[in-house]
C-alpha cells in the first residue's frame, strides 16, 4: 500500500497495549532529551517514514526505541542517541519524579511548571498557594492567622514582625500541607510537581532524604535579577488579567523583592539551582534537562 495513504502503524508496549504511532508523541519524547522542537518533528517524520516503508501494521516498542536511537545517531548526534536510550531505560524503573519549584511572586513559576509538566507528562501539578487556600479553609482563623494573607502581606497581620520572618512563618505552615502531598505521592509512587513562593530551599531536605533511592528529586528556584524586568511582569499581568488584582503586587514590590533575596540566599545555602527567567522556552528546557539528568543518574547501575 502507498505510504501516503496508509492508516498508521500500531505500537505495542511491554504490557501488550497498542496505540497508533504518533509523530507528536515521538517528537515530544525527543524534545525531552534536548532535541530542538523543529528538528524533533523532522526526525519523528523520518521515523514514521521508515515504519511505513517496512510495510508492517505493528511494531514493538523495543524496535521503535532502537529505530529512534539509530535516527538520532545518524541525523542528530551520538550523544543524543545515548541520552535517549538512557532516559527510556531509566524511566522503566518507574521511580516517581518529584519537582519542587520555588521563587518570589512574579517570576513565572506557574507558567514554567505547566511547560515542564507537559513536556515530561507529569501530573499532578500543585501550587503552594492552592494548598494555603485549602488550609485556611479548614483551619480556624485564630488558629493560623498567618495563612490569611499573601506571602508579601503576611507581616501586616503580625505587628512588629519583619517581612522575611512573617513570610517564613507562613511558609512553615504551608509546608505542613506540602509535606502531606509529598508523602502521599511518594507512598503511592506517583509523580508530583509543586510550585510556589512557599517552596523555600532547604525546608524539605529531611522529607526528601527519607525517600533517597525510592524517588527522583529535582529542586530549582526562579529568579528575575533586574527589578525593572520583574516589575514589567506585573504590568503585563495587569493588562492581561486585571481581575487578579496585580496592583497589589506593584504596591508591595519592595517586600516581594526582599522575599526573593531571602529565597535566593537559602537556595545558595542549600545548593539549589537558581534559574534566571529570561526566555521562557530556555528555562523550561533547562529544568526539563535537570530532571532528565536526575532520572538517568538514578537509573544508572
Amino acid at each position: 500500500m502507498d505510504a501516503a495513504v496508509r492508516r498508521y502503524v500500531w505500537v505495542e508496549d511491554r504490557r501488550e497495549t497498542r496505540l497508533p504511532f504518533s509523530k507528536f508523541v515521538m517528537a515530544s519524547s525527543m524534545m525531552v532529551i534536548g532535541v530542538p522542537p523543529e528538528q524533533a518533528f523532522g526526525l519523528a517524520g523520518e521515523i514514521e517514514g521508515r515504519l511505513l516503508a517496512l510495510d508492517i501494521d505493528e511494531v514493538g516498542v523495543e524496535r521503535l526505541v532502537e529505530m529512534t536511537s539509530a535516527v538520532l545517531d545518524q541525523q542528530a548526534s551520538a550523544h543524543l542517541a545515548r541520552r535517549y536510550l538512557a532516559w527510556v531505560e531509566a524511566r522503566r524503573r518507574k521511580l516517581p519524579i518529584v519537582v519542587l519549584l520555588g521563587g518570589m511572586s512574579g517570576t513565572g513559576k506557574s507558567t514554567v511548571a505547566a511547560g515542564v509538566a507537559g513536556r515530561l507528562r507529569l501530573a499532578p501539578v500543585l501550587s503552594s498557594d492552592s494548598i494555603r487556600e485549602v488550609m485556611r479553609t479548614v483551619l480556624p482563623a485564630d488558629a493560623a492567622p498567618q495563612l490569611r494573607s499573601s506571602s508579601f502581606e503576611a507581616h501586616l497581620d503580625a505587628p512588629g514582625v519583619g517581612v522575611v520572618k512573617a513570610f517564613r512563618e507562613q511558609a512553615e505552615l504551608v509546608a505542613t500541607g506540602v509535606r502531606g502531598m509529598l508523602r502521599r505521592s511518594l507512598r503511592e509512587g506517583t509523580d508530583l510537581l509543586v510550585e510556589g513562593v512557599h517552596i523555600v530551599p532547604g525546608m524539605f531536605a529531611d522529607d526528601l532524604s527519607e525517600y533517597t533511592g525510592r524517588a527522583v528529586f529535582c529542586r530549582a528556584v526562579l529568579t528575575v535579577a533586574d527589578p525593572g524586568t520583574h516589575r514589567a511582569h506585573f504590568l503585563t499581568r495587569l493588562e492581561r488579567a486585571p481581575h487578579r488584582g496585580p496592583q497589589r503586587y506593584l504596591d508591595h514590590f519592595a517586600e516581594i523583592r526582599r522575599i526573593g533575596e531571602h529565597i535566593a540566599e537559602e537556595a545558595e545555602r542549600a545548593g539549589v539551582a537558581c534559574l534566571e527567567m529570561r526566555r521562557l522556552d530556555d528555562v523550561i528546557q533547562t529544568l526539563v534537562g535537570m530532571v532528565v539528568d536526575e532520572v538517568i543518574a538514578a537509573g544508572a547501575p
